[in-house]
């Protein structure tokens, strides 16, 4: 018997010996952490539960979860990286490749939205919601209060739509627009930017805008600069076309067509890098267009050209993907679009 328990003895030794020993170069590192909310893209903005959330690393590797009763989801010890995070559920609409990049022991929040599968075709009674935020680019920065927004058809000179002020937090919500085009003004003092935005049924779509304008004792008071400090100004237009699926690729062989109000101004087509450049416009407004074989054409987007413009303005789809965004940094503007396959 004593031979017995000591071999017992001797057993659990073993097992707890065998338990604590680590080689000294093994990696030892916890990883990261990704959480998030889903919601669906509803008005209600529900959260969404028994979503299969599938990470999928640059070499491969998968990793997954799955979302509680309240949309929220938790996955540590994914290996630093590059990730897309992908969403399933029967129901919904697939969502896939949202990026992020995880670095050890980080805790990285991505917010995603689902869409409830419906017959695309059937878009009668289903509206959308176009949201926007407003902000100040000036030193004392902010939200900007009191940003005129008129929305019109794709013509642009159609009574409007809706029109709406921006409130004390810069916001401003249109929750229930027919599904389509839209051309979108927004005014403030001298300011004036003109922009394409596109509204899908039981989706939101968001959009910013960023502007310089002085203090508010200052900025009704502010003179516009004199037309002879630009008269010789050489505006240029640097573009660049990706296409909107993951990553983001660069999207070559685009026509891009650029029109004022009596003829085309200029013709050519996107590079390897998606890239295309119009020199010397005078300032005016004009009309843009895509067109790429396959892909749905994005055709008569409003652009305004401006001397010694200053804003940014970026609208996005489903919160991920950048369909249109501009920047102004005096008689250069760059601008970013994206087009989806057909």
């Amino acid at each position: 018997m004593a031979y017995f328990r000591l071999s017992l003895v001797l057993m659990a030794f073993a097992i707890l010996a065998s338990g604590i020993a680590v080689p000294a170069d093994q990696d030892t590192s916890k990883g990261g952490t990704i959480i998030g909310d889903i919601q669906d893209t509803t008005l209600f903005e529900l959260p969404i539960s028994g979503v299969r959330v599938v990470f999928v690393k640059a070499d491969g590797q998968e990793f997954e979860t799955q979302s509680d009763k309240d949309g929220h989801f938790e996955r540590s010890g994914l290996p630093a990286g590059r990730y897309t995070v992908n969403l399933y559920k029967p129901k919904y609409q697939d969502r896939l490749g949202k990026p992020v990049s995880v670095i050890d022991e980080g805790r990285h929040y991505v917010p995603l939205t689902m869409n409830i599968s419906k017959n695309p075709d059937d878009n009668s009674n289903r509206s959308g919601v176009l949201r926007f935020r407003a902000h100040n680019r000036t030193k004392t920065g902010g939200p900007i209060e009191g940003l005129e927004i008129i929305i019109t058809g794709t013509v642009g000179i159609d009574p409007p739509v809706m029109t709406g002020i921006t409130g004390v937090h810069g916001q401003y919500r249109s929750d229930k627009l027919s599904p389509g085009t839209y051309i979108v003004t927004l005014i403030k003092n001298d300011y004036h930017v003109v922009c394409p935005m596109t509204v899908h049924p039981d989706k939101i779509t968001n959009a910013g805008i960023s502007i310089s304008i002085p203090d508010k004792n200052t900025d009704a008071n502010v003179p516009p600069a004199p037309e002879s400090d630009w008269s010789n100004a050489k505006n240029v237009i640097h573009g660049r076309i990706h296409e909107m699926i993951p990553l983001w690729p660069a999207l070559s062989d685009v026509k891009v067509v650029i029109e004022s109000a009596d003829r085309i101004v200029f013709s050519d087509i996107s590079n390897a890098d998606g890239e295309y450049e119009c020199r010397g416009l005078s300032a005016g407004r004009y009309l843009i267009s895509l067109h790429k074989e396959g892909y749905i054409e994005k055709k008569g987007m409003p652009l305004i050209v401006t001397n010694n413009g200053n804003h940014g303005l970026w609208v996005t789809e489903e919160g991920m993907f950048v369909s249109y965004a501009t920047v102004t940094d005096g008689s250069l503007l760059k601008l970013t679009h994206g087009m989806r396959k057909q």
